[in-house]
């Protein structure tokens, strides 16, 4: 573990903006090529390490009037062939944080002094040769620019991720959408330890034993304020994959309000490789105030609340209050779900298991209590509830076709009842749970209130009598209203005797011109290609799922209606 990084309270740019400039020459003499060439880590340090401004400094101890990150440029004045003079030197200005030191040959010295030049290249310590006959001012204006054009550009970038954090903490698993945008960037990565819950972002190396690392942070971070090396942001740096990491964790645990940390306390980490950014940083300290935020005592109190209010309602029908206090139940109930309600449905939410999302903790098929949140997002209600592998919620509307579509994209379906009075919600729900079961043999969303979707019906749904029931209610509920009741009735028949219009009208008592007539309606009714044996075949199934007591109540209404005989 290290200390932070003291040069990123400031602007700055890599010390590659100057080895790459061609006008300058350069050339890094420290640390040693050969060094450079066998270890790469060290030679991506270099190159990316931080100049946040170049100075002119010709004392013997210039490390006292510089900051971290500064650039030092000497003709050397100070130098006079001292080994011991050379390394201390060296060793001051590492100390005072000094990125690089820049030697100009002439008019002092026509080469490097070999005692300056083997202390750098025993401390690995930046040594950048110029050629005459460049000055200085040039390397000041190039610093300077580019520290402009740094300013300029991580503006704009730390806006843009500050609004695409915010937007991840807005959207399904918010906590696994963070992490990963916090490590968009190539060569990053980002973890976040909740209680037991891991939630990693980006490509973490195999090599990185997070346990460990999330250990030490962890010690760091819980150190008191006054205690010495306590702080909110820690770091470290980890060697994994060849290549050199440099990590940052930062405590994201809310505060109660007597400043004390809650249970299960929330760590952030983000690693860059090899260095850590500044805006890397802002981003770790924004991300981590979001993720207290979304652990706030009061959320979950007010999602305790909304469970129980949730139980309350599907174990206690409304029909069974009286008076006065029946109509105040119903009131309450509409202001909330929005203030005019009458009716409301009831949605129930599953997680498609034939569209597992990548880089999800959460187990194929299964949901966890955080979802609640999305789902009130969604359909803009507060009645929502985490069960087993549910999510269930009552609404006053049913959801858009556009949040259906978004439900999806997310890997989630949704089953959603007709309305029912709000004093029935526990009816509701229970027709929610059989459309749910339908939904996940469908693989589809099934909306109680639509016309049926042009997929068949599933005659794999058989297997579920319940489902069977269901699915094939959603399926011909065209010919299922009181209006149909003749068509239904037609249809059934007619399947039953194979397409007979003959046994049909006899069966019926109708003529075999009516017959046709009322098969043709239902037909265009359920917009089925009925000359399709196949079609037919499903048609009859789901007509048979319903139970043949309606077929046959539907016959005997139809009979009964025409005068028992035929017309």
């Amino acid at each position: 573990m290290h200390d932070g990084p003291d040069y990123l309270d400031r602007a700055t740019v890599p010390l590659a903006t100057l080895l790459d400039e061609p006008t300058l020459q350069a050339e890094l003499a420290s640390p040693a090529p050969g060094v450079l060439r066998s270890d790469r880590a060290l030679a991506a340090r270099i190159r990316s390490t931080p100049v946040a401004a170049a100075i002119v400094i010709e004392l013997d101890d210039p490390g006292q009037y510089m900051l971290p990150g500064d650039l030092l440029m000497v003709t050397g004045l100070a130098f006079s062939d001292d080994a011991e003079h050379d390394r201390d030197y060296v060793a001051r200005l590492r100390a005072s944080g000094v990125s690089a030191l820049v030697f100009g040959l002439e008019p002092v010295h026509a080469a490097v002094p070999p005692t300056l030049l083997a202390a750098c290249r025993e401390a690995n310590f930046p040594l950048i040769v110029l050629p005459p006959p460049i000055y200085f001012a040039a390397v000041t204006s190039i610093v300077n620019r580019a520290l402009e054009t740094e300013r300029t550009r991580a503006l704009e970038q730390m806006n843009t991720l500050a609004r695409h954090l915010t937007e991840a903490v807005l959207q399904h698993r918010p906590a696994q959408r963070l992490v990963e945008r916090l490590a968009a960037e190539p060569g990053s990565w980002a973890a976040l330890r909740i209680g037991d819950e891991l939630y990693l972002g980006g490509d973490v190396p195999d090599e990185v034993a997070l346990a460990e690392v999330f250990a030490e942070f962890d010690e760091r971070l819980r150190r008191p304020r006054g205690a010495k090396g306590g702080a909110s942001t820690v770091f470290t740096t980890v060697r994994a994959g060849g290549a050199e990491y440099e990590v940052a964790a930062h405590e994201a645990t809310p505060r109660t309000s007597r400043n004390r940390s809650v249970d299960g306390n929330a760590i952030l980490t983000v690693a860059r490789a090899p260095r850590l950014t500044r805006i890397d940083l802002t981003a770790l300290q924004l991300a981590a105030n979001l993720v207290g935020l979304l652990l706030q005592l009061p959320a979950a109190q007010s999602m305790a609340v909304d469970q129980l209010l949730m139980q309350l309602l599907m174990e206690r029908h409304g029909s069974q209050l009286l008076g006065a206090e029946r109509d105040r139940f119903a009131r309450l109930l509409a202001n909330s779900l929005g203030g005019g309600a009458r009716t409301a449905h009831a949605v129930i939410a599953m997680r498609d298991p034939n569209a597992a999302t990548s880089g999800d903790p959460v187990p194929v098929g299964e949901t966890v209590a955080s979802d609640t949140n999305w789902l009130r997002q969604l359909l803009h209600t507060p009645l929502v509830e985490h069960r087993s592998k549910q999510l269930r919620a009552f609404v006053a509307s049913v959801p858009t076709q556009g949040e259906f579509q978004h439900a999806r994209q997310l890997g989630w379906l949704l089953a959603v009842s007709r309305p029912h009075p709000l004093l029935e919600l526990p009816s509701a729900m229970q027709e929610a749970e059989v459309l749910a079961r339908a939904a996940l043999h469908i693989g589809a969303h099934i909306d109680g209130t639509a016309p049926p979707a042009e997929a068949s019906w599933p005659i794999g749904a058989a297997a579920d009598p319940a489902v069977a029931r269901a699915a094939a209610a959603h399926w011909l509920a065209p010919i299922l209203t009181a209006e149909s009741t003749e068509q239904r009735a037609a249809l059934t028949v007619w399947l039953h005797q194979h397409g007979s219009w003959d046994r049909s009208a006899r069966e019926l008592g109708l003529h075999r011109n009516t017959v046709r007539r009322l098969v043709g309606e239902a037909q265009l009714r359920l917009g089925r290609d009925l000359d399709d044996p196949l079609e037919r075949a499903r048609v009859l199934l789901a007509l048979t799922a319903l139970g043949d007591d309606r077929a046959s109540d539907s016959a005997e209404h139809t009979a009964a209606a025409r005068g028992g005989g035929p017309s």
